[in-house]
């Protein structure tokens, strides 16, 4: 079953788009596939690629849901431009993972919110699959919030309603999982090279330990999954990571491993 064979008729929530991203477009296409009603964008770039164009003012007119989907800088921007049009009964979205639906100040608080995905979009057309198994965070007026709660519910979303007050919090989470998982392999790979790794041979050597144990934390959780000499005790090995690191290294590994005796020991001083 399809969103819009539930959704559909003359009840279907028309939905437009400020911004035409990376997120916005991969949404549009996403949301389209599922039969919602996405009117198309407003957005300074012509390149809305088969979604129709309008100008702000006809964008909200004709939209029953208007997601802003510019980047986190330029959302109070937006909405100061867009405040003082007709908004009424319009919800009014956001989807920055850092900034609660409060940034709309002067709005109708029952119809305006937040929306997350925890993905990382690489593209405007990022995978619909991808997007189909994504978690989302919503958070802000009741209203809205039951509104796009439905739209995600219809689409087959994972979803979980938050408070303005976690938000920052929440998106510090999803940094650890996504951009730090990244800069921590970064890390890797350079110490790699120092061995004398070409990068493509470092990125290639690490794969399957990466994924391997990414399936295991998927399996079992990240207290069971942990492995090395931190989670040994194997401290003689501790002290030799140490002692070839740089100072900066030094103090990454210091403190991850921390997070590991945390995990394993209650913590160490």
């Amino acid at each position: 079953m399809r969103c819009g064979d539930i959704i559909g008729g003359d009840n279907i929530n028309a939905i437009g788009f400020i911004g035409a991203g990376k997120c916005g477009m991969s949404l549009a296409y996403y949301f389209r596939s599922k039969g919602v009603n996405v009117i198309g964008f407003s957005s300074r770039s012509n390149n809305t690629e088969d979604f129709e164009l309008y100008s702000r003012e006809k964008l909200i007119n004709n939209s029953d849901i208007i997601f802003i989907t510019t980047n986190d800088d330029n959302i109070q921007t937006v909405w100061n431009k867009i405040k003082d049009m007709n908004l009424k009964e319009k919800i009014i979205c956001h989807c920055s993972g850092s900034v609660s639906s409060e940034i709309f100040k002067g709005a109708d608080s029952e119809n305006v919110c937040s929306v997350h995905p925890m993905l990382a979009f690489n593209s405007k057309h990022t995978s619909l699959n991808a997007i189909s198994n994504a978690f989302f965070t919503v958070e802000g007026g009741g209203k809205a919030v039951d509104t796009v709660s439905e739209i995600l519910s219809l689409c087959g979303n994972r979803f979980k309603i938050i408070t303005p007050e976690n938000k920052a919090k929440y998106h510090v989470a999803a940094c650890f999982a996504s951009n730090f998982v990244v800069s921590v392999c970064y890390k890797a790979t350079e110490l790699l090279q120092e061995c004398g790794f070409s990068k493509s041979e470092s990125e290639s050597a690490l794969s399957t330990l990466m994924k391997c144990n990414m399936d295991n934390i998927l399996k079992v959780g990240c207290e069971k999954a942990i492995t090395g000499p931190a989670a040994r005790g194997d401290m003689a090995t501790v002290e030799k990571h140490i002692e070839v690191l740089d100072e900066r290294t030094r103090e990454l590994y210091k403190e991850l491993t921390n997070v590991i005796f945390d995990m394993k020991n209650g913590g160490i001083e």
